[in-house]
This record gives C-alpha cells, sequence and structure tokens, in this order.
C-alpha cells in the first residue's frame, strides 16, 4: 500500500493541491469544459443530464490526479478517465444518496446537512482510488472524515471565500465594463481553478487518512475533531486548520 503522505493543515493542503494543478493544467481545461456544458443545461435538459455526469467524472479525475502525484508518478485525463468510467456507477450512487442525506440534513436547521456533507465528502476519492462501491465508499467516508471535520470544513470555507471575493471582482468588472461576459468569463476561469483544487484537497485528506487494506483500520483517535497525541502532529488546532 502507498505510504501515506504527511497530514498537513487546511491551508497547506490547498496549497499543496495548487501546485499538483500548476504540473498538471489540463485539469483546469477540463473544468472549464464541465463548466460550459454544464451551462447549457438552463437551455436543455440533455445538456444539463450531461453537465452532471461529466462534473461527476472531472471530479473523480482529479481525485485520481493527487493518487498520482502522492504516488509520484506521471499520468493523464486520458489514462484516469477510462478508471473512473469503471466506476461510475458507484460514484453515481453515491452522489444521489449523498445530496439526499445533504438536502435532508440541509431542511432541519441547516447544520445537520453541513455536517452530513463533511462528513460523506471523502466518498467519492475512496470510490476512484480504493475501489469501494458506492455504499462502502460512504461508510469509509464516515469513517475517514471523523477525525479531519475541522480541516475539510477549513478546506469548503476557503474555496467559498475564494469564489465569493471572485463573484465581487467580476461584478465590479462587469459594471466598470458594462460586460455580461466579462463577469461569465472571470467566474468561469476561477470556477475552473478552485474547484480542481478542493478535489485535490479533498483527496489528499483521504489518502493521509485511507484505511489499512488489511486491517481496516484508518490509524486515527476518536476524536471528531482530530485532536491527537501522536508525536508527529504537535498541535491538533495547526493539524485541521
Amino acid at each position: 500500500m502507498t505510504a501515506r503522505p504527511q497530514r498537513k493543515n487546511s491551508v497547506d493542503t490547498m496549497a499543496e493541491a495548487f501546485g499538483w494543478l500548476k504540473r498538471n493544467p489540463e485539469l483546469i481545461l477540463l473544468f472549464l469544459i464541465v463548466g460550459l456544458v454544464d451551462g447549457l443545461g438552463e437551455v436543455s435538459f440533455l445538456f444539463g443530464l450531461l453537465g452532471f455526469l461529466l462534473l461527476i467524472v472531472a471530479d473523480a479525475v482529479a481525485h485520481r490526479y493527487a493518487y498520482a502525484e502522492v504516488r509520484e508518478v506521471t499520468t493523464s485525463i486520458g489514462d484516469e478517465v477510462g478508471h473512473v468510467l469503471g466506476r461510475l456507477l458507484s460514484l453515481v450512487g453515491a452522489t444521489l444518496i449523498y445530496f439526499v442525506a445533504v438536502t435532508i440534513g440541509l431542511l432541519l436547521l441547516i447544520l445537520p446537512g453541513i455536517y452530513l456533507a463533511i462528513r460523506l465528502s471523502l466518498a467519492f476519492p475512496a470510490i476512484v482510488i480504493d475501489d469501494e462501491n458506492a455504499l462502502g465508499g460512504l461508510e469509509t467516508s464516515w469513517n475517514v472524515a471523523k477525525g479531519n471535520l475541522l480541516k475539510l470544513f477549513g478546506i469548503s470555507v476557503l474555496a467559498f471565500l475564494a469564489l465569493f471575493s471572485t463573484g465581487i471582482v467580476a461584478g465590479v468588472v462587469g459594471v466598470a465594463f458594462e460586460s455580461v461576459v466579462a463577469v461569465a468569463t472571470i467566474s468561469a476561469v476561477v470556477t475552473a481553478i478552485v474547484s480542481p483544487i478542493v478535489q485535490l484537497s479533498y483527496a489528499r485528506v483521504y489518502l493521509e487518512n485511507r484505511p489499512d487494506s488489511e486491517s481496516g483500520s484508518t490509524d486515527r483517535d476518536d476524536d471528531p475533531w482530530g485532536s491527537t497525541g501522536d508525536e508527529t502532529r504537535t498541535n491538533a488546532a495547526d493539524a485541521h486548520w
């Protein structure tokens, strides 16, 4: 089994993911194409369905790229798409269960939905990295995310802040130049950069904590917020933020 990467906090995890993206800029193009197709979903239901499937594939390809980076091997979108398509039914199944669970949670005063979204977010790298089925991936995510809730939440918050700031900048540019196209272009490009960074980050968190293939252990403590007495993790708060 591949050695686990060193644990990092949210900021350092996303910084490393950004470095991976710079080495693999084809992921930006992939997410740009997915965003374009998804945008056409407003015109046609078929484009909307295609965009939904392509987004699942693109996210999973990013997870596979993270796996390749950790192993220090070279890969390509063509190679990884082939693997991802073989796991597509499990990915779609897990996605549907994920959205139903999170939606119900959001209806229950929002916080349960946020908790479920974080706790189940690692199902998808589990499916394409360790070939879990839909239910197995969700169960693995439930166990693995337990000790990384703050880190995963931090990654999500940082991504939201990046997209929110971009929206403000794009809006200012749009008003200044009176151009809707400029707003759409800026938003699309930034989203195509931020989205793979987030998925690469999630995959890295999973790879830090993936279950041992023989024992099924995740080699973590039972503190859901990530506190630990491990000598290699000298500061619990820093390890997750």
